[in-house]
């Protein structure tokens, strides 16, 4: 059993084949806090309001956007924190817009996680939210301006179905690579600066933590051969939630694990960066 957590810990994956995929209904009063949550993100930065900001931040949140450098024309990743956001957030206090236009959709909901998108006339946001102690907090963002308020030049020309295609080939080199000890096929379908996720509960204290992980660790761990499953054990399914000029949201599950990928196109490859992930409830009884 310990051999057992310790790989999922590590590497924590989850699957891309079929476009079945039975997202659990989030009861009313979870939608209404969730929901509630991306609007006081969304609106808190309108008007710079950062009470309902931080009210709505997980203090370890990482928010990440594909910028493209004018000097080289190569695309990298510009990445906010918590105290950052805040910041940035406060001075619209001054000149506070007549209203807000901002609006939240759920995507998912699953096993204490939610995927949202929130949009305004200016921003798309990909919001990971995770039910923590009680409470909804955003985890992980990605986002970019609304193509429609800020023309971009260097922006990469849309083709949904090759996109479409290109997200889920990542989401299966992640799945498929990890669960057959392919560490290269795992190497190319993350972003260096991935952030993956998972809540947990300490069992002395029952708070609720968070454990982070990045590339080096999956890819390690995929050439340790620690995440591995028979190829007829993997259940592998894929949903593609959104996708949005160059960024995108993809369900991902297997036999043993639940994982919400955000995904950027980067130098014209997609690649995986951000993950919220829990395990397959029913892996861990067996692993029990």
């Amino acid at each position: 059993m310990k051999r057992f957590l310790t790989a999922a810990v590590i590497c924590a994956c989850a699957g891309a084949l079929s476009a079945q995929s039975a997202t659990d209904a989030g009861s009313p009063p979870a939608e209404k806090a969730i929901i509630q949550a991306a609007m006081d993100y969304m609106e808190g930065g309108d008007f710079g309001d950062t009470e309902r900001m931080a009210k709505a931040l997980h203090y370890e949140l990482t928010k990440v956007s594909p910028v493209t450098l004018p000097q080289t024309g190569k695309t990298v990743l510009n990445t906010m924190g918590y105290t950052y956001l805040l910041e940035v957030t406060r001075p619209a206090a001054a000149n506070p817009p007549a209203e807000s236009k901002a609006r939240a959709g759920i995507l998912a909901v699953r096993e204490g996680m939610a995927m949202v998108k929130a949009e305004s006339d200016k921003y798309y946001d990909y919001l990971q939210m995770a039910e923590i102690d009680g409470e909804w907090k955003i985890i992980n963002v990605l986002w970019i301006m609304h193509p429609d308020f800020r023309k971009d030049p260097a922006a990469e020309p849309v083709d949904i179905a090759a996109d479409t295609a290109a997200v889920r080939a990542a989401c299966l080199d992640y799945i498929e690579g990890s669960f057959s000890g392919d560490a290269a096929r795992m190497e190319r379908a993350l972003h260096p600066e991935l952030m993956k996720v998972i809540q947990m509960v300490h069992p002395q204290t029952g708070r609720t933590m968070l454990n982070k992980m990045g590339s080096g660790m999956l890819i390690a761990g995929t050439e340790a051969k620690m995440g591995m499953v028979e190829e007829g054990k993997r259940a592998l399914s894929f949903r593609l939630l959104d996708l949005q000029r160059n960024i995108a949201f993809a369900e991902v599950l297997s036999s043993r694990y639940y994982d919400y990928c955000q995904l950027a196109k980067v130098n014209g490859e997609w690649k995986i960066v951000n993950v919220l992930w829990k395990m397959n409830p029913e892996a861990a009884a067996r692993a029990r």
